[in-house]
């Protein structure tokens, strides 16, 4: 199985968020940190270390409210393969043609 640097990424923010979820913490950018600092301490793994590194690096742009571009996220804003709901009852049934 192949992952990217991303996904690589996502997973261990992922393996922190899990070790704050089960220690009953609250998970938040902030406490992220911290818990991959913690599992960075005990990791031998050289290229794990870089990644918590990267991780942790990436998440401290998300410490303060605004610190990130405001312009929306794309898969917010756009409506790709939605269509707008139709002001209808739900006793009415409509076919596409």
């Amino acid at each position: 199985m192949y992952f990217s640097s991303d996904e690589k990424a996502n997973v261990i923010i992922g393996e922190a968020a899990m070790n704050l979820f089960n220690a009953g913490q609250e998970v938040n950018v902030e406490l992220l940190i911290q818990e991959l600092q913690v599992m960075a301490d005990s990791e031998v793994n050289e290229y794990r270390l870089e990644q918590m590194q990267t991780a942790r690096q990436w998440l401290t742009g998300f410490k303060t409210i605004g610190s990130r571009t405001t312009r929306p996220a794309n898969w917010l804003s756009r409506n790709a393969g939605i269509e707008p709901a139709i002001n209808a009852s739900a006793d009415d049934i409509f076919f596409k043609h």
